[in-house]
């Protein structure tokens, strides 16, 4: 991560950190993929963990999508303002989701009193799920990311926004 002594600096290094959540959330949901397949595949025994780890990621993306919903979109709309349709895009993203993930859970809620079937439909909504937050982070990354490179908001120099002094 880049040293963070100006806001321009402050902004290059919250597009670090963004792709940092994102390359984080990644692998915990390639780790729930592998751990039900390797039950699918009669390899292991159903995660105990699963339902737990499926809740923990689903929170943490959650999390990570109302923060950029409630603090980081308003403010880049606010200073990027040829940014508003991707960020209401990526809001749209975020709403489809929840709604996924709501499902999932719904699914693992359901799991361990019932068989393979129902862990094939857990599996096929991860994928959906691995399918949309992929295509969700690339655009983010390559829209945010570069407008945060390469944004200069004198404004921000006195009075930086919460979400660039959150570390």
């Amino acid at each position: 991560m880049r040293p963070t002594t100006t806001p321009g600096d402050r902004l290059a290094a919250f597009g670090d950190q963004l792709i940092d959540v994102h390359r984080r959330l990644r692998a915990e949901l390639a780790r729930l993929r592998r751990d039900l397949d390797a039950h699918l595949d009669g390899r292991a025994a159903r995660p105990k963990e699963l339902q737990a780890h499926c809740l923990a990621f689903c929170s943490a993306l959650e999390r990570h999508h109302t923060g950029e919903d409630a603090v980081a979109f308003p403010a880049l709309a606010e200073h990027v303002p040829e940014l508003r349709p991707v960020l209401e895009e990526l809001a749209r993203d975020h709403r489809q989701v929840s709604d996924m993930l709501r499902t999932l859970q719904d699914l693992l809620d359901g799991l361990a009193t019932t068989g393979a079937a129902e862990a094939r439909r857990v599996r096929g909504e991860l994928d959906g799920l691995a399918a949309l937050v992929e295509s969700h982070f690339t655009y983010e990354e390559r829209k945010i990311v570069a407008a945060l490179d390469t944004l200069r908001a004198p404004a921000w120099a006195a009075s930086p926004p919460d979400f660039l002094l959150r570390p």
